[in-house]
């Protein structure tokens, strides 16, 4: 709820009302204020508060406090000038501030030289129009009740008063005094208290305090649970539907080759994984007779321009491409394709392979020594190996181990311009790229990023395999 902290008030420069339920869960509260100490006041503020009180504020529901605000007070606006007109007041106009509460609730608005703001203790949080410059306004921009012959502009603040916080509406002549000096938060309302003896002072403090009726948690129906069930399996078939191409499977294959990037296989679980269960048998004989997908493609997805000449073909890990050039080898990021690392050794690279998490890079003078992924140095050991022929262009099998798009294996046939898929169990050629520069070497297929790493010419040629299921 929130309860009435304190409040002061100047007759007839100003006044505060207000209009409590018994439970504190429901009022409003009043509050109007004029620099000019004027006998027509008594008679403004008056109607002021008549109308109020002879108006619906009483029984408002909180889903049309808001619209009632606004249209209350544009037509209270248009009295308050007929009767403002006929005064031999300075500054025709009124500053109003009013508010309606429903437990913690605030909603309120505000007119003047009147100035909200609200504090819990540590930070004061100020709500609706600035004070800093108000003595700088015009009478227009002030916004004063029955001063234009207009509509005037009515804006609602709706508020949370949570318990121990206040919420404190000032006139403006108090605003640089209290908000400008006092740093002790806690203390704000003893400290706005002290200026009672000021000239025409006006404030208004409300106290948030321990709710009398706590919301009881309701239980979820087993109608709703249904409900809620359903619903959540429409919109899994449905965006199953949407982005298709067994997207479900790649999700759960790039999982699997994230722990397996992290975990080395036992020997005791190789018996394991390479068994297959009798009950699947006659799934997997029932897939291999179909196409292995609807729609397949070769695109180029970047390409690179290499200031070297490559001698060996690509390798990748799970984030980084390899590539070897004479003497040199050197590590670039898959998604930025910036350069991570680069080594040099005293002898010609022969080949390098990517294995088991390690990198395995063999030398001309026998020589073969393992890094891991970020270019750490693991072993290094004597080991004959052959020099890579470079120039071979072989073709190579992509499974639906591979690509869980993939029903039945397809073969990747590369040649001097062009890199082909082909179905060896139809015969068809399903999709060719062709290049206009001589195609040097292919990477094996990397299946986790769904592509392969070329090398034409003097460029790097990221070509990316579509399956449209």
């Amino acid at each position: 709820m929130i309860a009435l902290q304190s409040s002061h008030h100047d007759p007839p420069y100003s006044f505060v009302e207000s209009s409590l339920s018994q439970d504190g869960r429901f009022g409003w509260f009043l509050a109007m204020w004029h620099p000019e100490r004027n006998l027509h006041l008594e008679e403004l503020g008056a109607e002021l508060k008549l109308s109020i009180r002879n108006s619906s504020a009483a029984t408002m529901s909180r889903m049309e406090v808001e619209k009632w605000l606004k249209s209350f007070f544009v037509e209270l606006n248009w009295k308050l000038r007929a009767q403002l007109r006929k005064t031999d007041l300075q500054e025709k106009g009124l500053s109003v501030f009013f508010g309606i509460i429903f437990d913690h609730e605030l909603f309120f608005v505000q007119f003047g030289r009147i100035f909200c703001a609200l504090s819990d203790g540590k930070k004061l949080r100020f709500i609706g129009s600035k004070y800093q410059d108000y003595q700088m306004q015009t009478l227009k921009k002030l916004n004063l009740l029955g001063f234009a012959d207009e509509d005037i502009k009515v804006r609602v603040h709706r508020i949370f008063i949570s318990e121990n916080h206040r919420f404190i509406a000032i006139s403006g002549n108090l605003c640089g005094h209290v908000f400008e000096t006092q740093s002790d938060l806690p203390t704000l309302d003893k400290y706005i208290e002290s200026f009672a003896q000021s000239e025409n002072p006006l404030w208004l403090i409300l106290d948030g305090r321990a709710q009398l009726i706590k919301p009881r948690r309701k239980k979820i129906s087993r109608m709703q649970i249904s409900f809620i069930a359903v619903i959540v399996l429409t919109l899994s078939a449905t965006a199953y539907m949407l982005f298709g191409n067994r997207f479900l499977d790649q999700a759960l294959h790039r999982t699997r080759m994230n722990v397996q990037n992290n975990t080395v296989l036992k020997l005791e679980q190789i018996p394991n994984n390479l068994s297959v269960e009798t009950k699947n048998f006659l799934k997997y004989l029932d897939r291999i007779v179909n196409l292995p997908a609807r729609n397949i493609e070769l695109d180029i997805l970047w390409s690179a321009t290499l200031p070297y000449q490559v001698t060996s073909p690509p390798v990748f890990s799970l984030n980084t491409i390899y590539l070897a050039s004479d003497h040199n080898l050197i590590a670039f990021d898959k998604k930025s394709r910036e350069l991570i690392w680069k080594k040099s050794f005293p002898e010609m690279i022969n080949s390098i392979l990517y294995a088991d998490n390690v990198l395995l890079v063999c030398l001309a003078n026998s020589q073969s020594l393992g890094f891991k992924e970020d270019g750490t140095q693991l072993w290094e050991a004597e080991l004959m190996s052959i020099h890579t022929n470079f120039g071979s262009l072989e073709p190579s099998q992509i499974r639906p181990e591979d690509d869980p798009r993939l029903d039945r294996s397809i073969t990747v046939v590369p040649s001097a311009r062009f890199i082909s898929i082909f179905d060896a169990f139809r015969g068809e050629n399903l999709s060719t790229i062709t290049f206009k520069q001589d195609l040097h070497s292919v990477s094996a297929y990397d299946n986790y990023a769904t592509c392969f790493y070329a090398i034409v010419d003097d460029g790097l040629i990221c070509i990316q395999l579509k399956i449209a299921n």
